[in-house]
């Protein structure tokens, strides 16, 4: 019977780990460290050039 017990407690642990591990890395960290990195940043100014044709849509 502890044998049982033993096996039980042992795979319980191993997918309580592989469920740990699973959501720790679904979570986007570069996404997060990067939008503190971006707000911190100064405004991007984009200039378009005076000679550039303009885009329309043709349908």
């Amino acid at each position: 019977m502890k044998k049982k017990i033993d096996r039980r407690s042992f795979f319980s642990t191993l997918g309580k780990g592989a469920i740990i591990t699973a959501v720790a890395s679904a979570l986007p960290t570069k996404f997060i460290s990067s939008i503190d990195r971006v707000s911190k940043k100064e405004k991007i100014n984009i200039v378009i050039h005076p000679s550039a044709v303009k885009r329309t849509k043709k349908v």
